[in-house]
């Protein structure tokens, strides 16, 4: 029985690993970091579906990522940066802050991760 206020939800084997290794990493419950996991996910998805299609990866490495915004005809830098709390977050040389369509759709992409993981 889940608990007070959670549901049930079925994924593979394989990404509940992930979960539960990203949850252990994080001193979180493997629900309490699926639910923020998911919020995240829903609320970028939400704020920038619309500008997503005009957004295409140039080139991937360890602290810096190219986006081509087709929208506005133009290559954008995304640097990763560590903060205080030892999280990685993203600076959009384009728009000059962390949070912008650009960040998002870069923090987003499973292979952004991955090189930075490295």
């Amino acid at each position: 029985m889940p608990d007070r206020g959670f549901r049930t939800i079925t994924v593979t084997d394989q990404i509940y690993e992930k979960v539960k290794q990203r949850a252990k990493k994080e001193s979180k419950s493997v629900a309490t970091f699926a639910s923020q996991a998911l919020e995240i996910m829903l609320f970028v998805e939400e704020k920038f579906s619309n500008y997503v299609p005009y957004l295409e990866i140039v080139s991937v490495d360890k602290d810096e990522v190219i986006i081509k915004d087709n929208k506005v005809d133009r290559v954008v830098a995304i640097k990763a940066k560590s903060s205080d709390n030892g999280k990685v977050r993203f600076y959009c040389d384009l728009d000059d802050t962390d949070y912008c369509p650009h960040t998002a759709f870069a923090a987003a992409l499973p292979q952004v991760r991955n090189a930075i993981r490295r």
